[in-house]
């Protein structure tokens, strides 16, 4: 009777899809190397290295240990691109584990020619008219959206667009989304001045209500003492959808007033500050610390937002985050 034969140790595949600053796929001439660290603690963990070229690669055998350990950590190195990562990226030997990744050329600019004012209305027909709101007439709503086009390399614009896709693709217990309140966006202040992380404008105040619900259901989550970080401030709220990249709402109820609308209504407006928080506490060490190449220098950077907002949006299966600008060599 034979000696029966040791059943193979299971195993993991994981799927790479790699973009580049268009969100198109890596060009096939681009050398990289991988690094896929299992989820033991960082003292006896695993590291498997591989390398390649091109926007695909399917990595097979990792180590499947049927716990915790099978929440790998990837990150990718490619000459000419800051690096990036992703975690967890759970294995299995039932599936494949698929992690897109968003390489940004270093040294990157935006550029804005899919944003452009002449096109803007028709591919964002609702941001369009959020931009226009409060101008003087046509050439005024023009200038001024020009003008931060080009200004510090056009960061406070990234931003700004940055920002609006994302809001628009929450839906708040109202289903409605935030952008479909009324906005009068802020362009000329010190207190509520345009940055390369935030932008402030008026909003009609039943929005607040619509966020205090969906922190009810879970969908947001109330900062405490928002004042502390957004000085004025009096509510802020936090989507916590996403593990990287979420909006958040800061309400400035002491700086309101009434905007009459061209058919002859009003609508009672706050103070809304929109930013988008880099990180939960528990990511910050990987994103801040484990990829050591990052775009910035510690600063907030509307082109890493864009990065790690793609990649969050992939993760969670939502449809390709699209803020109208690329990041270019």
């Amino acid at each position: 009777m034979g000696t029966p034969a040791l059943a193979s140790p299971a195993t993991g595949t994981v799927l790479l899809n790699l973009v580049d600053g268009t969100r198109q796929p890596l060009p096939a001439n681009v050398q990289w190397s991988v690094k896929l660290m299992d989820g033991q603690t960082p003292s006896v963990r695993k590291t498997y290295d591989f390398s390649g070229s091109g926007s695909v690669e399917l990595v097979k055998g990792l180590p499947f240990f049927d716990n915790l350990f099978d929440n790998y950590t990837v990150v990718v190195s490619a000459n000419g691109y800051a690096d990036a990562g992703w975690m967890p990226v759970t294995i299995s030997p039932k599936r494949v584990a698929i992690v897109n990744l968003f390489l940004v050329p270093k040294d990157g600019h935006c550029n804005f020619a899919a944003a452009f004012w002449t096109r803007l209305q028709s591919v964002r027909p609702q941001l369009f008219q959020i931009l226009s709101n409060g101008a003087k007439d046509k050439n005024d709503a023009q200038t001024r959206y020009e003008k931060i086009m080009e200004d510090n390399e056009g960061l406070a614009l990234a931003a700004l667009l940055n920002i609006t896709a994302a809001m628009s693709q929450i839906t708040l217990p109202s289903g409605k989304t935030p952008l479909d309140y009324y906005w009068e966006l802020i362009w000329d202040s010190k207190d509520f001045a345009l940055a390369p992380d935030r932008f402030f404008g008026y909003a009609d105040k039943a929005l607040i209500d619509d966020v205090v619900q969906a922190a009810a259901t879970g969908g947001f989550a109330e900062e405490k003492d928002p004042g502390i970080f957004h000085p004025g401030a009096t509510l802020s709220y936090k989507q916590t959808q996403f593990d990287v990249t979420n909006v958040q709402l800061t309400f400035h109820q002491g700086n309101q007033k009434s905007v009459q609308l061209p058919n002859g209504s009003s609508v009672d407006c706050v103070v809304v500050e929109p930013d988008i928080d880099f990180y939960k506490d528990p990511l910050a060490h990987f994103f801040l610390e484990v990829i050591p190449n990052k775009v910035t220098s510690g600063l907030t950077d509307p082109r890493e937002v864009q990065m790690l907002r793609w990649m969050a949006g992939k993760q969670a299966g939502l449809p390709d985050f699209d803020p109208l600008y690329t990041i270019e060599a």
